[in-house]
């Protein structure tokens, strides 16, 4: 069964691929900031029989993303959506600081 990684999956279009994705019969690493708080993801992976599993992220806090390698070492990714990002809204829109993108 392929994998996949999903970042930022607890609502949008994170929640919609893992759905996509598990609905056609892949395992699904969902992330998200806070896993006690998502609650149709948390459902969703209730209901998956396994193939769906919630994993805490902040892709801004490298820490988060050390834990959560250890968690899955040895697990095969397949396919990573990276949907979770950091931007802040605070420059006007064609003023996008793109050394700090």
């Amino acid at each position: 069964m392929p994998t996949a990684l999903i970042t930022g999956s607890n609502r949008g279009i994170g929640l919609a691929f893992v759905r996509a994705y598990a609905g056609d019969g892949w395992r699904v690493l969902a992330t998200c900031r806070t896993p006690a708080a998502a609650k149709e993801l948390n459902k969703l992976a209730t209901d998956s029989a396994g193939r769906v599993t919630v994993h805490a992220l902040d892709v801004a806090d490298f820490e988060a993303i050390d834990v959560l390698a250890k968690a899955t070492k040895g697990e095969a990714i397949d396919v990573l959506v990276n949907n979770a990002g950091v931007y802040d809204p605070s420059p006007s829109f064609g003023r996008t600081d793109y050394d700090a993108w």
